[in-house]
């Protein structure tokens, strides 16, 4: 009992820090069992695991900001049973001022068990023991003081304001349960939460609003500390089990007789699984089977909030406020301060004013931490994971805390074995420590902190190692590759069906159709044509299919039909436009009932006798070919009206009756009437064009003769257009002399040969 006694009062007085990992070189392992969900409940949904039996755990460590170190020389010492000062004699103190700790000095876990329910749910429950111990916000003068006995410094004042030490004790059963709680394709969520039973042995707290001391040093006695304005509180739990007493004593405070709390952990975990799909499988006769054995996810982020509650200690709870003035020898009081009856006795003693109670409970908080993890799937086997744990509890209270801390641990990681190398940056020391964690099936060992193995001056050293039994989740064996699982399989090692419980099927063409599925069992085919030659693969087997060397549709019998139409195009007379069944897959724009790639019309409906197209004036002439499709005409004339024998005798009557000035193309006044009237006929036609043309007698220069019948010509055009008659229906000539009609040698003839002939003409 005394060698307990004495770790205790080494984890009390030493300024170090055991470990506040979390076991991180194994415990984010996808294979880890219920480590995992010491960082998060949440972890342990959708489990590698179907069961596990958690066997135990121990993890012990220490680590220290205040000063170099031998970590084994000082587990040695204690193991030996060595004086405190004797402990702290070694150590290499460094320059600060103030100093903060925060100790698990040892963990126990175990037994214990997990085990999934289904694909979606977990429950596990777990055991343990921990030892913690803090100092926050400490005075390394005011510590030196106390356990140092060749701490020799000028004689001064010391002041120490607001500083925490509390270490504590205690057992734990934790029940907890996670679930899926969404899943959609490439995301899934899940939550969980542990609530646990704390059963206290004993804890030691001193809490101090301020510490104001003058203090000498003489060789007998050491540092001695005279109180001048002090207001600190001493608490006390667990009185057997800090004050020794028989065999049982440990066992009975462990489980309970001293104090008592609810607490636990809540979690919630994302992961983002962007292949999915490549991790499922098709099995016994179903299919997209998701492969639970594997790690699904590229990417997870989880979030949880631990270890909240407090232990309520009621039984051989004690307190000391200590106000006033009186003196503390250096030397003494180290080995006072463990035990409530010999420190109020001392402080007595010495003089100091100290109000003592009992009976009244106190709630020691417990580390309340916040805990956000990142885990990467790199690359094959390999992940990085980086967590972040972070303090939210206030540490001027009775209870414990941690201190910030952010993790990176790149790991090898399957399910026989795992490797994880977790580098850590402490907040609270400011440097980087480095360990290794190393898994094989359900054993693990490891450190968070390795330097202390390395180095017999370190700032600490962490430890842990555990074992438990694991059962994996598997994917079915399907030794022959039928998609029948060995266990369902009646015919193991022979590839067959699942319909027959993996026993074969006969296939005689050998085309991979079983003959109970093939329509052409003696001739090898195509799984598109259950089991007939199907050259295309149209799913329409060659002796149907009407095109078997191009690939078409069924309801074609395996023609294509390139416009979409229904006809196929080996029917479709117009194969890239849509048309109609009735038209032989062609369209009738204009609905006349004739195919527009018959139809001379095709936008324009019109009879069958005429080809599709219409007659708007009802002359037997289709308008495509009516060069006067408003006008009844003649067949003979392109549907157009015959111009009239009168018309045509007062043109020819006008051709020599119209009159010009002598020698000019001036028009006389007298042949403006007959110019009226053949404006009048131009009116009656106007599908027609004319022709005008000139011509003279031989009298004169025939270059003079060739520009006058040119110029009568273009005047009896430019009387017609100031008529309203429009000028591209008027075409001139000029022909001078060349064309006479009568001889020129006399009068009456050149009088002939005078004239202006006027002639009408269908438009082109």
């Amino acid at each position: 009992m005394r060698k307990f006694t004495l770790t205790l009062g080494l984890a009390a007085m030493l300024p170090v820090m055991a470990s506040a990992q979390r076991y991180l070189g194994i415990a984010t392992s996808n294979w880890s069992g219920t480590n995992s969900l010491y960082l998060n409940p949440a972890n342990i949904a959708d489990s590698r695991h179907k069961f596990t039996i958690d066997l135990f755990s121990v993890n012990v460590g220490v680590d220290n900001n205040l000063a170099k170190i031998d970590p084994l020389d000082v587990f040695s010492k204690v193991r030996d049973g060595k004086d405190i000062k004797d402990i702290t004699s070694g150590f290499q103190y460094n320059t600060k001022d103030k100093f903060s700790i925060m100790m698990p000095a040892a963990e126990v876990r175990g037994p214990g068990f997990m085990v999934s329910i289904g694909s979606k749910h977990s429950i596990a429950l777990t055991t343990r023991v921990r030892l913690m111990n803090q100092f926050d916000n400490l005075n390394q003068q005011l510590f030196r003081t106390i356990v140092d006995s060749t701490f020799n410094v000028n004689n001064g004042s010391l002041k120490a304001a607001k500083f925490n030490w509390t270490a504590q004790l205690w057992s734990e059963i934790g029940l907890s349960y996670a679930a899926v709680i969404w899943e959609n394709k490439q995301h899934q969520v899940k939550g969980g939460f542990t609530a646990r039973y704390m059963m206290g042995a004993g804890y030691i707290s001193v809490v101090s609003n301020n510490l104001d001391a003058q203090y000498t040093y003489d060789q007998q006695n050491g540092a001695i500390l005279n109180l001048q304005s002090t207001d600190v509180h001493y608490r006390y739990g667990g009185a057997n089990f800090f004050n020794g007493g028989g065999n049982n004593v440990i066992t009975d405070n462990l489980f309970g007789n001293s104090g008592k709390g609810i607490g636990g952990d809540l979690g919630v975990v994302y992961e983002f699984r962007p292949h999915y799909k490549s991790y499922t499988y098709d099995m016994d006769g179903k299919t997209g089977i998701v492969d639970r054995s594997k790690n699904q996810y590229l990417l997870r982020f989880s979030a949880a909030v631990t270890d909240i509650g407090a232990i309520k200690y009621t039984n051989g709870n004690k307190q000391i406020n200590i106000n006033g003035t009186g003196k503390i020898v250096g030397n003494d009081v180290a080995d006072k301060i463990n035990n409530y009856d010999d420190f109020r006795g001392y402080l007595a003693q010495q003089g100091i004013k100290a109000d003592s109670s009992t009976g009244q409970s106190t709630k020691v908080a417990l580390p309340t931490a916040l805990i956000l993890g990142l885990d990467y799937h790199a690359w094959r086997n390999f992940y990085v994971n980086a967590t972040y744990m972070g303090n939210v509890v206030d540490r001027t209270k009775v209870g414990n805390s941690i201190y910030s801390q952010v993790t990176v641990t790149p790991r090898f990681d399957i399910r026989a074995v795992s490797v994880g190398l977790p580098i850590t940056y402490s907040m609270l020391t400011s440097s980087i420590k480095a360990g290794i964690g190393i898994r094989v099936a359900g054993f693990f060992i490891g450190s968070d902190d390795i330097a202390g193995v390395l180095s017999n001056k370190a700032n600490g050293v962490n430890f842990y190692m555990g074992a438990y039994v694991p059962f994996n989740k598997k994917k079915p064996k399907d030794s022959d590759g039928d998609l029948v699982s060995n266990r369902k399989d009646k015919c193991k090692g022979v590839k067959g069906v699942w319909e027959l419980r993996g026993c074969p099927n006969p296939d005689k063409d050998g085309d991979g159709i079983l003959d109970k599925d093939d329509k052409c069992p003696e001739v090898a085919g195509s799984k598109t044509a259950m089991g007939c030659p199907d050259a295309d693969l149209d799913s329409v087997a060659d002796a149907e299919d009407r095109c078997p060397q191009e690939a078409g549709l069924v309801s074609l019998q395996g023609c294509p039909d390139r416009d979409n139409d229904g006809v196929a195009d080996i029917d479709d007379a117009c194969p890239d436009v849509p048309g109609q069944a009735q038209y032989k897959g062609c369209p009738d724009t204009d609905g006349d009932g004739l195919a527009d790639n018959e139809d001379a019309c095709p936008n324009a409906a019109g009879p069958i006798a005429n080809h599709g197209c219409p007659d708007t004036d009802n002359d037997g002439v289709p308008d495509n070919t009516d060069k006067c499709p408003t006008v009844p005409g003649t067949v003979a004339n392109q549907g157009c009206p015959e111009v009239s024998v009168e018309v045509k005798k007062r043109l020819a009557f006008a051709a020599t009756a119209i009159q010009f000035e002598t020698g000019k193309a001036t028009i006389k006044k007298t042949s403006y009437k007959l110019l009226n009237e053949i404006v009048k006929i131009l009116n009656d036609y106007p599908d027609y064009m004319m022709t005008i043309d000139g011509h003279t007698d031989n009298v004169g220069k025939p270059e003079k003769n060739m520009q006058l019948s040119k110029d009568r010509a273009q005047s009896v055009k430019n009387y017609f257009v100031s008529k309203g008659i429009a000028e591209d229906r008027l075409v001139t000539n000029g022909y001078g002399d060349t064309k006479p009609v009568a001889s020129n040698k006399t009068a009456k003839g050149r009088a002939q040969n005078r004239r202006v002939a006027m002639d009408l003409k269908l438009k082109d």
